[in-house]
């Protein structure tokens, strides 16, 4: 797999980490070039250890946690668009397509992970992430788009399959069992996650033989999952969770065909 090249676009540092860290680590073992690119450094969020970090160095302590996770994931240092947190629905819209395009077009992935149009939970800055990166998928195969990045190192690149990053709906049936949020709580006010159904998800990636460097990549991320957490405290539990060693996509865009059956491969069919 050392010619082949995964790409994942999220919006803050920890996104990456609970839905495809164990995806990145697996890929990256398995000996293909696994690049991650972040919209912002996650400054305006909480932090959950004080004495980690404070307001006014929280984007440096943030990019340096996510500079650990992709170190223990065994990927490419990060790639940063320098955006600010909580803002990427009002900057320049074209230009944030712009800058997603030029790394499609410099990093040439044959598969781009993202978020899908529900963000999750509905985070303004996901949603913004998934319209740049699915309209840069389409812009930055064209010659005519984005034309003066087109030179020797820089020449349109035709991306062949595009997986959102989504969340099962028995996903969040467990949780509520466990008595675990449903929910992120965002300004105050409750935004819940959305799931998907089963039949509409159309790939799952095992990732048992990586859920240490997942579980791992996530504790990188102290200033927002804090020491004493399950992710800490509850490690067996966690582990040993079946849904912790799969991780859900949905493919959205294909050069190859689609998939007539449930698929355990994003780079199956290339």
């Amino acid at each position: 797999m050392s010619n082949r090249t995964l790409m994942a676009v999220f919006a803050h540092p920890d996104d990456e980490a609970f839905g495809t860290g164990g995806t990145l680590s697996k890929y990256a073992a398995e000996g293909c070039d696994v690049y991650l690119v972040t919209a912002t450094r996650g400054e305006a969020g909480e932090i959950a250890e004080p004495d980690l970090a404070t307001s006014a160095d929280l984007p440096f302590v943030r990019e340096q946690e996510l500079r650990c996770a992709c170190d223990i994931y065994g990927i490419h240092p990060p790639r940063f668009l320098d955006y600010a947190d909580g803002l990427l629905s009002l900057i320049h819209q074209g230009q944030a397509v712009g800058k997603v395009v030029r790394l499609i077009r410099e990093l040439k992935p044959q598969v781009i992970i993202t978020f899908g149009p529900e963000g999750i939970y509905g985070h303004y800055d996901h949603i913004a992430v998934h319209r740049w990166t699915t309209i840069a998928i389409e812009m930055a195969a064209d010659s005519n788009c984005f034309p003066h990045h087109v030179d020797r190192t820089c020449e349109p690149h035709l991306v062949s399959k595009c997986y959102y990053r989504v969340m099962p709906e028995s996903f969040i049936r467990d949780r509520a069992d466990r008595g675990e949020p449903t929910a992120m709580m965002m300004d105050g006010v409750p935004f819940r996650f959305v799931g998907w159904p089963s039949e509409e998800i159309t790939a799952t990636i095992d990732v048992r033989g990586r859920v240490d460097q997942k579980l791992h990549g996530i504790q990188c991320h102290a200033t927002q999952v804090g020491r004493e957490s399950r992710w800490s405290d509850a490690r067996e539990e966690v582990l040993a969770d079946p849904g912790f060693s799969r991780e859900h996509y949905v493919l959205a865009h294909s050069t190859v065909g689609w998939p007539e059956e449930p698929e355990t491969d994003l780079f199956a069919r290339l």
